[in-house]
């Protein structure tokens, strides 16, 4: 598999997009069109920097060792969607005490009471998604231009 721009620029927008409408047009407030422009935006800082950061370098690492495939790929950015869960669900553990002081349970106690939660499934999909997108975007053949001559 060859690195391709435009797999990077169009793979992590789908996941960000999908995830700000939801949130900003569930619930609207006063200003629905800027909450969708808040969690784009924050969407995208994770989406672009974990593909960029963490993606693409164990992609390459990967590519040496092995001949990627689809199947291996998404199994890539499962693994680092699930990896990107680890500190969201650390913060969430810290921040669970009483006024969001210390908590009041070990983090083996709060990763089996919230361990599938939301958050997990979107992590997960969102690494999925992005991983196989990136794949199909940077294997795409340009189809073939038909040449006549007159």
């Amino acid at each position: 598999m060859n690195f391709s721009w435009k797999a990077l620029i169009l793979a992590p927008l789908p996941i960000p997009l999908i995830l700000a409408a939801l949130l900003s047009f569930s619930s609207p407030g006063r200003n629905p069109f800027a909450g969708f422009l808040f969690f784009f935006t924050l969407g995208s800082v994770v989406s672009y920097g974990t593909t960029i950061f963490f993606f693409l370098p164990c992609l390459f690492i990967v590519s040496r060792f092995t001949q990627l495939t689809a199947s291996l790929t998404g199994l890539l950015g499962t693994v680092l969607g699930l990896l990107v869960y680890v500190p969201v669900i650390w913060t969430s553990y810290k921040s669970s005490g009483d006024d969001s002081g210390p908590p009041q349970i070990t983090f083996r106690e709060y990763l089996r009471q919230h361990a599938f939660g939301l958050d997990f499934w979107i992590l997960l999909v969102a690494g999925l998604g992005t991983a196989l997108l990136y794949w199909f975007l940077a294997n795409r053949r340009p189809g073939k231009v038909n040449q006549t001559t007159a």
